[in-house]
């Protein structure tokens, strides 16, 4: 057949598949919202999980007082407000904070004549997470205070040299993770909700019979589901860059990769939607596929510091080289070792090989019907 014959299958294919979820604008709905609600959900997540409040009880007011507060508030480990000794105790014992630091009363006084001086830190010690951070920052907090107070009595300082141009924060790194498995959500619903809605409308029936190749008929389906998906993907770039203030220093490789991300997991999804064939089975399956390759696929830092076996694991997940090329398109440095070229690539490959297998299960499952 020729190549404009094709096309126009393709395009008839895409079309139908708009109108019918139009038709059932409930499907395009959740489509559209549940992957924001991924993103908005995990991001409050990081917010409240980031540091850790604390209380802290200043029995001395003096400069040097004031600034040790200051280094435990630029250690970045801890939300920091002050309190009574009463209102401290009440606080950590209903779980609302924890711990309480005191700073004990002469301590500028204590500083001045060169004496010991103790610290006492109260720890709610059932959060290991948690502990571990007050356990570390404390004391990083102490000896930063005490090279800035007393700089002639510190011989050794640390000399940082960064290897990236500015720091990120964690939730600008978390918000570009978190987008990406937003696009393969969004993908994943579209493209199996559509392709399963043909088996339960007998739809099917018609486009196995048509005199036309399986693999036109899967580029139409993956294209019917992009336009849908397409919204869903704008809105997550919406929430990141306007609301939460992420801006991507290379648009054009957010567009490109954006597209690779899409045209894969559509074509996914559209293999999904071939074996289970209910849309009331591909939405929770394609909710449970994405959260356990989210995690094992380097969101929170590159999945290389994940350890030899979790690192193999995100080395064939093709969300860890999409999750790569979005963080070099965010924030301009690669956390991955292949380099966005392979990034590319392993996604391009991932597409063609969804598409054509989607295609090819399509094709039997349809015969069938």
């Amino acid at each position: 057949m020729s190549v404009r014959h094709n096309l126009r299958v393709v395009r008839a294919v895409a079309a139908a598949d708009i109108r019918l979820t139009l038709r059932e604008p409930i499907f395009a709905i959740i489509g559209v919202l549940v992957p924001i609600n991924f993103l908005l959900l995990f991001l409050l997540f990081a917010l409240s999980g980031g540091q850790a409040p604390i209380a802290v009880v200043m029995n001395d007011r003096g400069p040097l007082a004031q600034q040790f507060v200051q280094a435990m508030g630029n250690s970045s480990s801890f939300i920091i407000h002050t309190a009574t000794a009463a209102d401290a105790e009440r606080e950590i014992r209903s779980g609302s904070i924890v711990a309480v630091v005191t700073v004990p009363q002469e301590f500028d006084a204590a500083l001045g004549a060169k004496a010991r001086i103790n610290v006492p830190v109260e720890v709610n010690n059932l959060n290991v997470d948690f502990t571990n951070d007050i356990r570390r920052a404390i004391p990083l907090s102490i000896t930063s205070f005490y090279a800035n107070a007393f700089p002639e009595q510190v011989v050794v300082t640390a000399h940082e040299a960064d290897v990236q141009a500015t720091d990120t924060g964690y939730i600008p790194y978390l918000a570009v993770s978190i987008m990406v498995a937003g696009l393969m959500l969004a993908s994943l619903l579209q493209g199996s909700v559509n392709t399963a809605r043909d088996y339960e409308l007998g739809t099917i029936k018609e486009l196995a019979l048509a005199p036309v190749g399986r693999l036109t008929i899967g580029v139409g389906k993956v294209l019917g589901a992009a336009a849908l998906a397409a919204a869903s993907a704008l809105l997550l770039l919406a929430v990141v860059i306007i609301f939460i203030g992420v801006h991507p220093l290379h648009p054009f490789e957010v567009l490109g990769f954006g597209l690779l991300i899409l045209a894969a997991f559509l074509a996914l999804g559209v293999l999904v939607g071939t074996l289970v064939r209910r849309r009331q089975q591909a939405i929770p399956l394609a909710i449970a596929a994405v959260l356990p390759l989210f995690f094992l696929s380097g969101p929170f830092g590159p999945a290389n510091w994940l350890g030899a076996i979790p690192g193999a694991i995100a080395a064939v997940s093709p969300l860890t080289y999409a999750i790569a090329a979005f963080q070099h398109a965010f924030h301009g440095y690669q956390t991955a070792p292949q380099g966005l070229t392979a990034d590319a690539i392993v996604l391009g490959a991932f597409t063609v090989v969804a598409v054509v297998l989607a295609a090819f299960v399509f094709g039997r499952r349809g015969a069938r019907h």
